[in-house]
Formats: structure tokens, C-alpha cells, sequence
């Protein structure tokens, strides 16, 4: 199975390479759009089909993208900055990417290459870390942002992760960060939404902490009662008539890491019928209106489909990174 899975998922690997420019930046999809954090995404997608000319290409138009803080501005257009602030989990997710390859061809001289960078991102994150270990999730000109969200810091927890088995290869075991950024304890506390705007309606919010080891069967239960739609796959909002493929995809890998792996093929089944003619996969189906919106096939939404295919048919023969 895991041969006939990479081979029927090489069209969506294809769409991300074809939506990389030359200077290895990968664009949302035609229209312009980038974001570290996507990138990254499609970075590790890349690295499971061992297409490192691409990948290091990418790894690297990511680098220079970091400030001297360690910081990367949110979101950009065409070359240009169009949402002007610092997200805290977006620069640390590159550690994915990096520790992905590493999981595939064992070069740790190329690892050992990024050792400044790695230790100047993971220096620039906690800038946004608070006297009780909560995370604020942006940053701009005026300070950062009064709320902690609980995805972006699921994200944060995932890099730290993958930052502290990077500095034991490299052996750098000093800088080794040891406190969690999410933890059932965390997870309780007032300090997300504190905006006074619940984000418990977005399944991304149900299904990360899962992902991070801080969720339980019933929670999984909770999860698919309130997101799951049968025959398609996760909504992203629960109010909302949309399916969308990228958060089915971690919804997918959350039900995996957990042991529900035959749910989690059961919904994935779901989400390869969406594969369109050319051979990749749109964002999301609005299934009220029987239409694919919005109108794009997002890169990181193949990418994420080709992590959950790895996750669950164990493409690379290799550990995954989405699941430390």
C-alpha cells in the first residue's frame, strides 16, 4: 500500500514543485500568496519524496526570509508584506522540515550547517514567551499581542520538540529547552482566548493538542461528533458547511498518533476522493453550495495529504517528525 500511495500522491507533490519559483520561495498556489509556516509544510512533504534540489532550495529562500531577531513577518504577496507582524509559531516551524530530512538521509553535517540559525530562531521565539510560560501568538511594532492561542501553541510545542532533538545530534544538549509550552495542566488555564473570543469552534483547537500527547479518547470523541462530517471529512469551523483537506489531513495524523489509525484511514479514503483531474487536491468543499472554495488548490493542503499519507503507510520507511 505504501508504494501505490506515493505513486497516486505524486501529482500533489508535483503541484507544490510546480509552485515553487526559482528562488525557491513555494507559493500558496498561483495568485502570489506566501507564508513561512506553509512553506515549511511543503517543505516536509518535499523531503518525503527525497526532492532535496527543491527542498534545499526552499530551506534556504525560508532563512533569508529571518530577521536578526529570528523573526519572519507573517504573510507576504508577490514579494511584499501584506500582513506586517511576527507570528510566534511561524519561524521555530522550520525545525520540522530540517529534523525530516535528517529522519531520511541521516546527513547531519547538513544539520550542523544551520546550527547558528537554529539557535537564533529558537532565541528570537522566546521573545514572545511570558513569566508563566504561555506563549503570546504575535508580535508587531506595538508590542505583542494580548491573547494565547492554543494552535499556535501546540505548533510552538511541536518545534521545541524537534529543536531539542536537533541540539542532541548536533551536541548542543546545552541549550535544551525542557519546559512544555502546552500540557493537559496548560491547556486548563484562562490564559488562551483571554480576547474574549472562543476559538473552540475551529477544529484545529480539538485536534492539535491531540497531536501533542495532551488529548484522550473521549476528546477524540468530542472531536468528531462536533467537526467530523461522514463521507467527507473535517470541517474547519463547526458551524460552517466546509470541509477543508489540510485540517482533515492533522486531524488524520492527531487520530494516528493516538492509536486510531483505522479511523483515521477511514477519513483519509474520504479526502483522496477529492483529488481533482490534474491530480492534486483543493483547499476545501463547501458542501451546502457543491462547490470546491475557496477558489485555489493550496500547496500546503497537498502537502499536508502527503504527511498524512506517510503517517499512516509509512512512505519513507522512516520516523515521522509530525509525530515526536
Amino acid at each position: 500500500m505504501n508504494k501505490d500511495i506515493k505513486q497516486e500522491l505524486i501529482s500533489a507533490k508535483n503541484w507544490i514543485l510546480k509552485n515553487q519559483k526559482e528562488d525557491g520561495e513555494i507559493l500558496w498556489d498561483d495568485q502570489g500568496k506566501w507564508d513561512f509556516w506553509d512553506h515549511c509544510e511543503c517543505l516536509i512533504a518535499l523531503s518525503i519524496y527525497e526532492e532535496w534540489d527543491a527542498f534545499n532550495k526552499g530551506l534556504d529562500f525560508c532563512l533569508n526570509k529571518i530577521n536578526q531577531e529570528g523573526l519572519v513577518k507573517s504573510q507576504y504577496k508577490n514579494g511584499a508584506i501584506t500582513q506586517d507582524y511576527f507570528e510566534a509559531h511561524h519561524a521555530p516551524y522550520i525545525y520540522l522540515p530540517l529534523l525530516q530530512k535528517y529522519y531520511i538521509d541521516n546527513d547531519l553535517n547538513y544539520l550542523s550547517s544551520y546550527k547558528s540559525e537554529i539557535h537564533q530562531i529558537y532565541k528570537g521565539t522566546l521573545k514572545f514567551k511570558d513569566a508563566e510560560g504561555f506563549y503570546h501568538w504575535a508580535l508587531d511594532e506595538n508590542g505583542l499581542a494580548d491573547d494565547t492561542l492554543i494552535t499556535s501553541s501546540c505548533s510552538l510545542e511541536l518545534s521545541r520538540r524537534a529543536y531539542n532533538m536537533i541540539c542532541v545530534l548536533i551536541n548542543n544538549e546545552e541549550f535544551i529547552d525542557q519546559e512544555e509550552i502546552i500540557s493537559p495542566t496548560k491547556l486548563k488555564s484562562n490564559k488562551f482566548d483571554r480576547g474574549g473570543i472562543s476559538r473552540a469552534r475551529f477544529s484545529m483547537d480539538s485536534y492539535y493538542p491531540i497531536l501533542c500527547n495532551c488529548g484522550t479518547e473521549q476528546d477524540v470523541d468530542n472531536l468528531l461528533n462536533k467537526f467530523y462530517v461522514k463521507g467527507l471529512g473535517i470541517k474547519c469551523v463547526e458551524e460552517e458547511p466546509w470541509v477543508t483537506f489540510a485540517e482533515s489531513s492533522e486531524c488524520i495524523m492527531a487520530l494516528h498518533k493516538i492509536g486510531l489509525s483505522e479511523q483515521a484511514k477511514k477519513i483519509f479514503n474520504e479526502v483522496l476522493k477529492h483529488k481533482n483531474s490534474e491530480g492534486y487536491f483543493p483547499t476545501g468543499y463547501q458542501y451546502d453550495l457543491d462547490v470546491y472554495w475557496p477558489e485555489e488548490n493550496s500547496t500546503w493542503t497537498n502537502a499536508a495529504i502527503i504527511m498524512a499519507a506517510d503517517c499512516l503507510y509509512d512512505i519513507t520507511g522512516k520516523e515521522k517528525v509530525i509525530l515526536i
